[in-house]
């Protein structure tokens, strides 16, 4: 039985492997391809990407979703964590959807705060199912959003690699947690550290990744981002300079701006949670399975 177990975690885990390489690769040779054909295009001329590039691309995307049965199927014997029905499983799936729509289509910017910073509910599906399935599965959904985004990235994945780091610190710290304390005050005390470990993330995230890629990859010029947040900050008076950039966005930027989205995300989920978890565990069947006098029943509050 032991090696009938260990050839299944082999076999998923290379599956997983080969599955991500391919879908990577396709990706990479849509990117590659897609800059070799703009570099051929006269200056001045309009550039549209090839068909088949989307083709490669959203190819590869979609290799990467495929693989997270594998990668699930892994960890559940690699940890030891509970089995999910189809129904769960497709719970997962459908949420990482949710969360890309979410991202694309429901986000704006606040004039507080510099244009390009939106604010987004993408977290809120992850943490959702977090809360439901532990902190794997939102972790999950997480990497679902970080690989349907990244064809269409603007930094060779720098920009998509920052987001993946603080949505996993906010839904990973969060989940686990609450997965030990399922109650009102862990669900409070889960989430609170949540956005504390998010914001966190994102402020080291911005100061080692995405300002270095959208200043050096991206092209942004050093003077555009320095102008935008002496502009918020003072109404264009000279207190923002390229050397004190960093600081002032840092700490009057990014760090109050996900502070408020956080927050929003902490609001929307435990306005939903209770009733949509009811729903889901109706229909998909409860995933906490009553152990010890249902200390880990599926809803606590």
């Amino acid at each position: 039985m032991k090696e009938k177990k260990l050839s299944n975690m082999t076999k998923n885990l290379l599956l997983f492997i080969l599955i991500v390489t391919v879908g990577f690769g396709l990706i990479l040779t849509g990117f590659l391809l897609n800059n070799y054909l703009k570099g051929l295009v006269a200056e001045g001329e309009k550039y549209s990407p090839a068909f088949y590039i989307y083709l490669l691309e959203i190819g590869g995307a979609i290799l990467f979703l495929l693989s997270f049965g594998y990668l699930y199927s892994y960890l559940q014997e690699k940890l030891n964590l509970k089995k999910m029905n189809i129904k769960q499983m497709a719970v997962i799936g459908i949420f990482g959807a949710l969360s890309v729509i979410l991202y694309y289509f429901a986000k704006f910017p606040l004039p507080i705060f510099p244009s390009w910073l939106d604010i987004q509910f993408s977290d809120v599906p992850a943490l959702i199912v977090s809360f439901m399935y532990g902190p794997i599965s939102g972790a999950l959904v997480i990497l679902v959003r970080f690989f349907c985004k990244l064809p269409g990235t603007a930094t060779v994945g720098v920009g998509e690699m920052a987001d993946l780091l603080i949505g996993l610190a906010f839904v990973l710290v969060a989940g686990i947690i609450y997965k030990k304390h399922r109650t009102l005050k862990g669900a409070l005390v889960a989430t609170t550290l949540g956005v504390v470990a998010g914001t966190t993330m994102a402020v080291f995230a911005n100061w080692a990744l995405l300002i270095p890629a959208y200043k050096g990859i991206a092209g942004y010029p050093q003077f555009i981002l320095t102008k935008t947040m002496d502009t918020i900050i003072s109404g264009n008076q000279g207190v923002v300079t390229d050397e004190n950039f960093m600081a002032y966005y840092l700490w009057i930027g990014v760090l109050p701006f996900n502070l408020v989205r956080y927050a929003m995300v902490f609001v929307i989920t435990f306005l939903l949670y209770k009733s949509l978890s009811r729903f889901i565990n109706f229909v998909a069947g409860s995933f906490h399975q009553q152990e010890n006098n249902n200390k880990y029943h599926s809803i606590s509050y």
